[in-house]
């Protein structure tokens, strides 16, 4: 069965208090982990939930838009300066309730 421990020290692709599930702890992870009891591990919810979702969400609308108007820009680009790239208004259009 697979024991739940939180991240104290994050590597690649894993980030600080991200909750892992592994069968065998690696020694050279026994630092970098703290295990979670039955009882923390149960209760542990996202504290934003929806948080990360909902900027990629917003990052994908903004990249289809901008693929749409035939504007480049790079992938690795964060939400906020491809919204700088749209022209006057596009922004709006996308995201009126905001």
């Amino acid at each position: 069965m697979a024991d739940k421990y939180e991240v104290t020290k994050p590597w690649h692709g894993v980030s600080l208090g991200d909750v892992v599930e592994l069968e065998n702890l690696h020694p050279s992870l026994k630092s970098h982990v703290r295990k979670l009891s039955g009882k923390a591990s149960a209760e542990l919810t996202p504290a934003t939930p929806d948080a990360s979702t909902d900027k990629q969400t917003r990052k994908q609308a903004i990249t289809k838009r901008l693929d749409d108007l035939g504007i480049e820009y790079k992938g690795n680009m964060g939400v906020d300066k491809l919204a700088d790239l749209l022209p006057e208004g596009e922004l709006d259009k996308l995201f009126p309730a905001e």
